[in-house]
This record gives structure tokens, C-alpha cells and sequence, in this order.
């Protein structure tokens, strides 16, 4: 007998328009005078985020990331600024490894020290993938790799970045959690990384239970189906096809997302390929129906 036999519904055609590549709506926002932080932002997605930032106008951007150089970022960051005719933002780069957390708190010292004591939006980025193989021949080390990244990264940055998130007279408070749809899929040879995911989702929420009477929104994100280097490392190779979405769908969406605040989104799972203008038509059905979260339903 094939499990499951109901395929889980992973939302994929949510809004009635989808969308693989940044669109008029998304692609213009205003961050002039915030300052955002973002994990794995040296290369695909999260230095898409970075770029669309600066596009944005944001006052600072702080990018770490595991790798020891970060090539041409500084350059394009600030070339992408100008290409928007706004002021290249103060860029701090800092090797990061969002498993250990001496590095993160060191990191969020160097951050707040950088930023003056104010942090508007942190974007959690920075993720990981096993190779594709079902469990029994799976390595224990590195399907466990998944959750350190994937779960206590996200932790380990809420546990020290959240604090000056908090404390930030008249931020945005905003927590973006990059998330994936394979929190919501079932298939084989994806149990760690679809898990770790899911696990992350929930986690979004408790932190709204600790800090939202603080002031805290957070979201969770899908990307889109982006082809970076962790996909064609991780995933199957009949899969890879079908990841046709830009890196910049994601970039502009996030960016447009936490421009103001959206309360009414808070704890809410969205994906960049969704078309943000229905979602905002959308919303009274969202709050009555309480949509977009992870549920058990009786």
C-alpha cells in the first residue's frame, strides 16, 4: 500500500496568480532607515534579500554566513543601491556559523555595536540540506546537520538577535524565518530536511507566544523553488527542473513583506510565489478563517 493515501495540499496554488520572478507590485519598497540583519547572505537567496534591501534604501545591512570571503557582495550591495538612485547602505559582513552560539552572540555584539543599538528586521536565511537518501542509507551526522542548522540556527539568532530587535524604539520588530514547502510535503528521501523545516514553522509561533506583547511580529517564508547551490546538492536530480522561480522573487517579496508592519500576517506561513496583492485583498478571509498556520484538524 503507497502512503500517504490523501497527498498532503502544500498550498502551492494559494492566490489564483503565481508568480517565478519579481513582478511591479513587489519590486519597490521603501526600508530607508532601518536596518536589517540576514543570515546566509553571501550567495542565492540571501544575497538576493541583501540586494533588494539596498535597493530598498535600507540605512545598514548586516550579512553573516559561514564562508570566509564574500567575493564582490560589498560591490554589488552598493551598486544596487545606486541602480535605485538611493544611498548605498552601511554593509557589516561577519563569518557566522549559526550553530555555535559564541559565534552568534558575538555576532549580534558586533551587530548591535555597528547599528548604534537599533536592529528593524532579521531575516533567517542561512539553511542546510542532506543528499538525497532514504533513511536507511542515510548518514546519522549529517541528517542530524539539518536540525542543528535548519532549527537551532533559527534559535540561536532568536536567542541573541531578538533582544535588540525588541529594545528598538519604534522598529519594525520583524523576524523573518525563511521556511520551505517541504515543511508541508511528504516524500522520500526528504525526511530531515522536511522535518526540520516543519519544526521551525511551529517555532515561529512560540516566539510570537513569548514577545508578540512586546512588540515582536515574525512570519514564515517560502522562497519559491529557487535552483541554488543547497537544492542541486540536496535534492534529487529529476527534481531540479522544476525549480524555476528567481532568487529576486523572493528578495523583493521579503523586502516588501517587512516594510510595514502586517500584524494581521503574524505567525502566518506565506510563499513568495503567491501574489502579495490578492493576499492583501484576502485578508479579511485570512483573519476569519484564521489561514496560513500548522493545525490539526478534527
Amino acid at each position: 500500500m503507497a502512503y500517504p493515501l490523501i497527498a498532503p495540499y502544500n498550498g502551492a496554488s494559494f492566490t489564483s496568480t503565481i508568480h517565478s520572478d519579481s513582478y511591479p507590485f513587489i519590486s519597490k519598497s521603501n526600508h530607508r532607515g532601518h536596518n536589517v540583519f540576514i543570515t546566509g547572505g553571501s550567495r542565492g537567496i540571501g544575497r538576493a534579500i541583501a540586494l533588494s534591501f539596498a535597493k530598498a534604501g535600507a540605512a545598514s545591512i548586516g550579512l553573516g554566513d559561514i564562508v570566509d570571503d564574500f567575493g564582490s557582495l560589498s560591490q554589488d550591495v552598493a551598486a544596487a543601491a545606486r541602480s535605485a538612485a538611493v544611498e548605498p547602505p552601511k554593509l557589516v559582513l561577519t563569518k557566522l556559523d549559526v550553530t555555535k552560539s559564541a559565534s552568534v552572540s558575538n555576532a549580534a555584539e558586533l551587530i548591535k555595536e555597528e547599528f548604534n543599538s537599533r536592529l528593524d528586521v532579521i531575516v533567517n536565511n542561512a539553511g542546510f540540506m542532506t543528499p538525497a537518501l532514504p533513511v536507511t542509507e542515510s548518514d546519522e551526522d549529517t541528517w542530524w546537520r539539518t536540525f542543528e542548522v535548519n532549527l537551532k540556527g533559527v534559535y540561536l539568532i532568536s536567542k541573541y538577535f531578538l533582544p535588540l530587535l525588541l529594545d528598538t524604539n519604534g522598529g519594525l520588530k520583524t523576524l523573518v524565518n525563511i521556511n520551505s514547502v517541504a515543511s508541508h510535503n511528504l516524500r522520500p528521501m526528504a525526511s530531515a530536511y522536511g522535518i526540520s523545516k516543519a519544526a521551525a514553522l511551529r517555532f515561529t509561533e512560540f516566539l510570537l507566544v513569548e514577545a508578540a506583547d512586546r512588540g515582536l511580529l515574525a512570519y514564515s517564508v517560502h522562497p519559491g523553488g529557487v535552483l541554488t547551490e543547497l537544492a542541486e546538492k540536496g535534492m534529487p536530480k529529476e527534481t531540479l527542473a522544476a525549480l524555476g522561480d528567481t532568487p529576486e522573487i523572493a528578495g523583493d517579496t521579503v523586502t516588501w513583506l517587512t516594510q510595514e508592519r502586517r500584524d494581521w500576517l503574524a505567525g502566518r506561513y506565506l510563499s513568495c510565489t503567491w501574489d502579495m496583492e490578492e493576499i492583501l485583498r484576502r485578508k479579511e478571509d485570512i483573519e476569519r478563517g484564521d489561514l496560513l498556520k500548522v493545525r490539526l484538524i478534527l
